[in-house]
């Protein structure tokens, strides 16, 4: 007897993500026969033999043949069924079998709800284990009731979002929500200001926004490139993998301190005080003033002889080539060269010859004189109290006076086609500038959380960033994400407590996952606490195989002892973690990562009263995606403890 197929529909779907397989494996053929060296010349067959092998790495990726979603579209002349994926996916006729996510028919994917589906009748979403396809989920658009049932956040999508970590930070393609696939999709020329709480996905969205614009603006950022500038080496270990499986692996990722040119040693370290000044804004106006302030008018006339005639310079004369020279909006240096050229010009416009330039060498000494060269080091050294040259010892915030004084003599070494800063509020007006000289097309996106502003020097309202940025467009604007997805509630609505302490205006995000388990409190005695750390952290560590730690610097090196004690190892990475290891950060360098579980160490110590404080004990506790457990040897702070 013939049996019935319990889940027709399914049987269809998974025998559409057979034929997108092999057509992939088809595209791969083809690409695979196509001989670079029969092109026209030798530059035609380099393109295309580059542009090959970035295809085969891309279909080639896993996954690259698959699909997680489905449109089915009303709005044209006949209905149509859109199969959205990470890969432009066609057959042998061209027509295509999966979309790429970027494309624009794929944004009501993201976009249509039941109060505005977009043309969208039914959005299906699917679920993938193992590589096979295991159910799906439709959204009925089109139906009435829709509006009630269709804005919400599905099941698949919950899943995904609450599944374990990693390490490593995953693409988000087949869970963006609606208000982050706005700011994925907004035009490049602009600089957009993305502000988001804890778990919004600012970072996620900003990575994803970079693959989009690639995506739409190909030969343009091929071209001129993509700049990511992240915090730290540890944030920037934690996203390296999210652009490459996304099929974009030309970007650069770095801090603003690789950035930097020329390059001092940074041999010390400066307090906040002396830090936060030297980022801020006044220091870009004394760097502005110092590169001009060398320039001055001889205090004679300057007498040229040639031969049995004397050209005579007078002293005012060159005064007025040095202000036209200087009036000019290029790099310093390269006035000072126009300064040259006016004075050659004159020589010729007053001898009717161009050859006697080299015999004008008081003429050349005199200008020499007037316009020393600068070297941006040397600018800074001059610049700045303490001891100078080679005693002098260089911190950070000295490297990004450097480079800007680099910028303003010679201008920025290299620039970018887009640029996109993570955790921007933590930048001082000097760092921002630093960034800003990379585009000079006022292309950037800019994403972070006022409320985890917690560096010398840093942004507390975004009002400000646009002037310190340094750019000339006035396109651009500020986004904010205001629903969490990584936090849950149960953690989020305690982190929220401490926002009236912040000193910022930051409007609390609120989280789709009401699941969750309220944070837990361990007391112990002062002389045990670390090995009370240790004990809540194996404990926590046998639920959620990625579980950090977050303690005050001072503490680290008793609790890595006890950790090792009882069998743990404290690292300072996420990167490809051993089974006994466990990550042991500072509150000022776990931002922007992500884990399981989160044991947070004397929160009392971290919250110390201040703004600060209330901030890094903030960014502290909404690190957790699973679960938040406190150890400490005080009372918990009133504000964040347990009701």
């Amino acid at each position: 007897m013939a049996t019935v197929d319990a889940f027709p529909e399914l049987a269809e779907e998974r025998a559409r993500l057979d034929l997108s397989r092999a057509s992939r494996e088809r595209m791969i053929e083809r690409l695979r026969r196509v001989d670079p060296h029969s092109a026209a010349d030798e530059f035609t067959a380099e393109y295309v033999e580059v542009t090959v092998e970035e295809a085969l790495e891309d279909l080639g990726s896993p996954g690259a043949g698959d699909f997680f979603g489905r449109i089915d579209t009303t709005d044209g002349p006949r209905p149509e069924q859109w199969y959205i994926g990470r890969r432009h996916i066609e057959d042998d006729r061209h027509d295509p079998v999966v979309v790429d996510w970027r494309a624009p028919i794929a944004a009501p994917f993201y976009r249509a709800t039941g109060v505005d589906p977009l043309g969208v009748a039914l959005r299906r979403r699917f679920t993938m284990i193992d590589g096979e396809l295991t159910a799906y989920l439709d959204e009925h658009l089109d139906d009435p009731d829709a509006a009630d049932v269709a804005g919400g956040i599905p099941d698949p999508v919950l899943a995904e979002i609450g599944a374990a970590r990693t390490g490593a930070m995953r693409e988000i393609v087949a869970t963006i929500q609606a208000e982050q696939d706005v700011v994925i999709r907004a035009p490049m020329e602009q600089v957009l200001v993305v502000q988001g709480g804890p778990g919004t996905g600012k970072t996620a969205v900003a990575l994803h926004r970079a693959a989009y614009l690639i995506f739409e603006h190909r030969r343009r950022l091929a071209r001129d490139g993509v700049l990511v500038i992240g915090p730290n080496r540890a944030f920037l270990d934690y996203i390296a993998n999210v652009l490459p499986s996304l099929g974009e692996r030309s970007v650069r990722q770095c801090t603003v301190l690789d950035l930097c040119v020329p390059k001092v040693e940074i041999r010390a370290t400066d307090d906040a005080a002396t830090a936060a000044g030297k980022g801020a804004p006044a220091m870009l106006a004394e760097l502005d003033r110092l590169t001009l302030a060398v320039i001055n008018p001889p205090a004679d006339d300057v007498v040229v002889p040639l031969g049995a005639r004397r050209l005579v310079f007078r002293r005012h004369e060159v005064g007025d080539w040095l202000e036209r020279a200087a009036d000019a909006v290029i790099p310093v240096n390269q006035r000072r060269a126009r300064l040259r050229a006016i004075a050659r010009q004159e020589v010729m416009r007053r001898t009717d010859r161009d050859d006697l330039w080299p015999q004008a060498g008081p003429l050349r000494t005199a200008l020499d004189t007037a316009w020393p060269t600068q070297q941006p080091i040397r600018l800074v050294d001059r610049m700045l109290p303490g001891r100078r040259g080679r005693q002098r010892a260089w911190t950070a915030a000295d490297q990004l006076l450097v480079d800007e004084a680099n910028s303003l003599l010679n201008g920025p070494p290299l620039t970018y086609g887009h640029v996109v800063v993570d955790e921007a509020q933590d930048h001082s007006a000097v760092g921002l500038r630093v960034i800003g000289r990379r585009s000079p097309a006022a292309s950037m996106t800019l994403v972070g959380d006022v409320a985890q502003s917690t560096s010398p020097g840093g942004q507390e309202r975004w009002a400000d960033i646009f002037a310190y940025l340094g750019t000339r467009s006035t396109a651009g604007g500020v986004a904010e994400l205001t629903i969490g997805y990584r936090v849950p509630a149960s953690i989020l609505d305690v982190a929220n407590r401490l926002l009236p302490f912040t000193g910022v205006d930051a409007s609390p995000s609120r989280s789709v996952r009401a699941d969750g388990l309220a944070p837990s409190w361990t007391r112990a005695d002062a002389t045990v606490l670390a090995a009370a750390v240790a004990e809540v952290t194996a404990r926590v560590k046998h639920r959620h195989r990625l579980t950090g730690i977050v303690a005050p610097p001072p503490r680290h090196a008793a609790i890595a002892a006890a950790l090792a004690a009882a069998g743990l190892t404290a690292v300072d990475h996420l990167h490809q973690l051993a089974a006994q290891e466990v990550p042991l950060f500072g509150p000022e360098q776990v931002k922007g990562l992500e884990f399981d579980g989160v044991v947070v160490v004397s929160p009392e110590e971290i919250l110390d009263g201040t703004p600060r404080g209330a901030r890094l004990l903030y960014v502290a506790m909404t690190r957790a995606v699973q679960e938040l457990a406190f150890v400490a040897s005080a009372d918990p702070p009133a504000v964040i403890g347990p009701d």
